[in-house]
């Protein structure tokens, strides 16, 4: 019940927050900017670097008790169960549409505006916001582990989003975001039955 409450707040605020698009607020950010070469391999190695980053999280930082604490999460439990295909490829999409039209368009396009497009500026202060966000885990898990990798890893993911919002566009964000999220939360799933197998033998 909590859960199905928290889904649809999450489904009221994106819908809100989708409006203000239909009458052209901050559209020029759903254009592409900058498509080189250069810009194109930053794209592809930032991927890299933060899902090779999120590999050597999981396999150095977590153990068998923070395993047994995030199999409670909505994606890893429905990876884990393989029920509830919609949490995973509605709800989901859902989430890092919300954060990203928060995190990335209204807030870099207000700081934009205020700023004067110092970028660097920008970034640094919207990737702040998008990691002092995941606090939220801190209430769900109640582990310190858990609580830093949501702060350190969301403020590097955020540096590498707004690189791609000022540079490929708004939409981009929200596909690069939708992936590594996806495959951090699969590779924790992973890890988990590895970590289950191992304690069995």
């Amino acid at each position: 019940m909590n859960n199905f409450r928290k889904y649809i707040i999450i489904c009221i605020i994106t819908i809100i927050l989708t409006i203000p698009l239909f009458f052209g607020v901050f559209i020029e950010y759903f254009l592409f900017k900058v498509i080189n070469l250069i810009s194109i391999l930053i794209l592809v190695l930032g991927a890299s670097s933060l899902l090779f980053i999120g590999i050597i999280i999981e396999a150095f930082v977590y153990n068998s008790q923070i395993f047994e604490l995030i199999k409670k999460h909505d994606v890893i439990n429905t990876l884990i169960q393989k029920n509830n295909k919609f949490v995973i490829w509605i709800l989901f999409l859902i989430t890092m549409l919300m954060e990203e039209l928060i995190f990335r368009y209204y807030s870099i396009g207000i700081l934009n505006s205020l700023l004067n497009s110092q970028y660097i500026l920008i970034i640094l202060i919207s990737s702040l916001a998008f990691s002092l966000y995941h606090i939220h885990t801190w209430f769900s898990f109640k582990n310190l582990k858990i609580l830093l990798v949501n702060l350190i890893y969301p403020f590097l993911m955020g540096l590498y989003l707004g690189y791609i919002f000022f540079s490929f566009g708004f939409p981009s964000c929200i596909i690069a975001h939708s992936i590594i999220a996806y495959s951090m939360h699969y590779n924790l799933y992973r890890l988990y039955y590895k970590n289950k197998y191992k304690n069995k033998i």
